[in-house]
C-alpha cells in the first residue's frame, strides 16, 4: 500500500486518522498489515485496506479474524479468506459412481463422507492455482473459476465482467472519460468493480492517483492484479461515508452501479464533499424506474436522480443519445439536458454534476478512439471460424453467449458486424502488438478493443 494513500484516508466509521505504526512491525510481506483508530482495527491484504465492520472474508471471516491471521505472520491464510470462492455443490464434486448409488441410511453417509474430501481436495487445488505464481493465469481465468466452477454459479455475472470492454455501458462511460483534462487531484472512481474503467481513467489522470472503491475484495484484488494495477484500491461500502478529507478528488465516476445503492442521498453528498467547488461528479447508465429492466437495482425516475443534484449545475442525458455519439467518435453533447418528457423514455440515463461551467459544453471528436488507446485483442464476443476464403482471410462472427446477454446488451447488434473477413496477416499484426491501417478498421468496426495484456 503506497504511504501517501494510508496519509490521507480517516475511518469512515468514527472520522479518525490511521495508525499504521503496528503494520510496519508486523508486515513480513508487502501489503499486509492493520490499520488502527479509534474505533477499532482493520485489515491490509494484498495492498487493499479492508474498512469495513463484521463479516468480511468468503468463509464468514471477520476483521478481527483476518487481523488475527496478519499479525501471525499468517499472510497466505489471510489473503484466501478474502479471495476462496465456495466449492460446487456436492454433486458437482463426488465421483459419479457414488452419486448413482441409492439414497440409504449408510450410503448417504457414504456419499458425505466423500463430499468433504473432494471439498478439501477443490480447496487445496483452488488455494495452489490463486496463490502460485501467475505467470499462466488471467483475469478471465480467476472469472472463470468463480462464475463457473465455484459454488456461485453464476454464468450471467461471468459474461457480464468478462466481456465488458466491449459493451454499451463501457463505451458510454469511456465517453465520459474524456471530460477529465490535466487534472490536479486524485480521481475517484465509486464501485469500481473489477477496474474496468479504472484503467481507463489511469490515462485520463496524467499521474494523479486513481482510486477505485468497492465493497466487494475479490474484484479489487483482480483490478489490481491484472486489469489496473497503477490505481489503488479501498474494500468498503460505497454508499456511505468515504474513507477522504473534503476536496480529495478532482473527480468522481460511478459507472453502472449508482442505481443499485440502497443510500442515493447520503453517496451523493459524499461526492460533492469530495469534489467540493472545483471537480466534477458522473453517474453514467443507472436505470430509470418509469421503464424497468431486469437486475435494475433500486433505481429513480429521471426527476429523483434531477433532485438529487438540483443545487449544482448539472445535465441529465439519455445514454442512447451518448453512444451514438461515440459511434462517430465524439464526446457527449452537454450544452443543454435532455427535454425530461423525452427522458421518461429512455431506459438509461447518465448524470453530470460540476461547479465548473467550462464542463457543460458539446465535446467534439476524439483525437484517438478511448477504446483503443492501449493493449489491442480482438472482441472477446468473436470466434475464428475454421473457414477460409480464396484470399486466405479468416472469418470472425459475432456470438453472443446466452440469449439474456443478448437481450441485455442488444445495442451490440447496431455496431458489431456479424461476420467480418480479416486478413490472417493482421491476426499474427494484433498478437505482436503492431497497428496498422487495417487494424484501425477493425477498431472502428469495435473488433479490435483495449484489453490489458492478461485478460482473456
Amino acid at each position: 500500500m503506497h504511504f501517501s494513500l494510508l496519509h490521507w484516508m480517516c475511518c469512515p466509521f468514527c472520522g479518525g486518522n490511521f495508525n499504521a505504526a503496528e503494520t510496519d512491525q508486523l508486515a513480513g510481506e508487502p501489503g499486509f498489515g492493520i490499520l488502527t483508530c479509534r474505533c477499532g482495527q482493520y485489515p491490509v491484504v494484498a495492498g487493499i485496506p479492508i474498512l469495513k465492520k463484521g463479516v468480511i472474508g468468503t468463509a464468514h471471516e471477520t476483521a478481527d479474524d483476518v487481523t488475527c491471521l496478519i499479525e501471525a505472520g499468517q499472510y497466505r491464510e489471510a489473503l484466501l479468506s478474502m479471495i476462496m470462492p465456495p466449492p460446487p455443490a456436492s454433486p458437482a464434486l463426488a465421483p459419479a459412481w457414488i452419486q448413482s448409488l441409492p439414497s440409504l441410511k449408510g450410503i448417504r453417509r457414504l456419499k458425505h463422507l466423500a463430499h468433504q474430501r473432494a471439498t478439501r481436495r477443490w480447496r487445496e487445488q483452488v488455494a495452489a492455482f490463486l496463490t502460485d505464481p501467475w505467470d499462466q493465469v488471467t483475469a478471465c481465468d480467476l472469472l472463470d473459476l468463480y462464475y463457473h466452477r465455484s459454488g456461485f454459479k453464476m454464468n450471467d455475472a461471468y459474461d457480464y465482467f468478462a466481456l465488458r470492454f466491449g459493451q454499451p455501458r463501457h463505451l458510454v462511460a469511456l465517453s465520459f472519460t474524456s471530460l477529465i483534462h490535466t487534472p490536479r487531484k486524485p480521481i475517484l472512481d465509486l464501485a469500481c468493480g473489477y477496474g474496468h474503467i479504472a484503467r481507463s481513467l489511469l490515462r485520463q489522470a496524467k499521474g494523479q492517483p486513481v482510486i477505485g472503491v468497492d465493497q466487494n475484495f475479490i474484484g479489487l484484488y483482480v483490478a489490481k492484479t491484472f486489469i489496473a494495477p497503477e490505481a489503488r484500491y479501498v474494500c468498503c461500502v460505497a454508499d456511505a461515508s468515504l474513507p477522504f478529507p473534503d476536496g480529495f478528488f478532482a473527480a468522481a465516476f460511478c459507472s453502472d452501479a449508482f442505481h443499485y445503492f440502497v443510500n442515493k442521498l447520503t453517496s451523493f453528498r459524499e461526492l460533492k464533499r469530495l469534489t467540493e467547488d472545483d471537480g466534477l461528479i458522473v453517474l453514467t447508465w443507472v436505470h430509470n424506474s418509469l421503464l424497468r429492466l431486469p437486475h435494475d437495482g433500486l433505481p429513480l425516475p429521471p426527476e429523483g436522480y434531477e433532485a438529487l443534484v438540483r443545487d449544482m449545475p448539472h445535465r441529465l442525458i439519455a445514454d442512447s443519445d451518448v453512444l451514438d455519439r461515440y459511434r462517430q467518435r465524439r464526446g457527449p453533447a452537454l450544452a443543454h439536458s435532455d427535454d425530461v418528457e423525452r427522458l421518461a423514455h429512455a431506459p438509461l440515463l447518465s448524470v453530470v454534476a460540476s461547479h465548473r461551467q467550462e464542463v457543460f459544453k458539446d465535446y467534439g471528436s476524439f483525437q484517438e478512439w478511448p477504446h483503443a488507446e492501449g493493449h489491442l485483442g480482438l472482441n472477446p464476443l468473436y470466434v475464428t471460424e475454421e473457414r477460409r476464403d480464396s484470399f486466405g482471410d479468416v472469418q470472425l462472427r459475432r456470438t453472443f453467449p446466452s440469449a439474456f446477454y443478448m437481450e441485455d446488451h442488444a445495442q451490440c447488434r447496431d455496431y458489431l458486424p456479424e461476420v467480418v473477413n480479416v486478413p490472417s496477416q493482421v491476426i499474427a499484426d494484433l498478437a505482436h502488438g503492431k497497428r496498422t491501417p487495417e487494424m484501425e478498421r477493425l477498431i472502428e468496426q469495435f473488433v479490435v478493443l483495449d484489453m490489458p495484456d492478461r485478460y482473456q
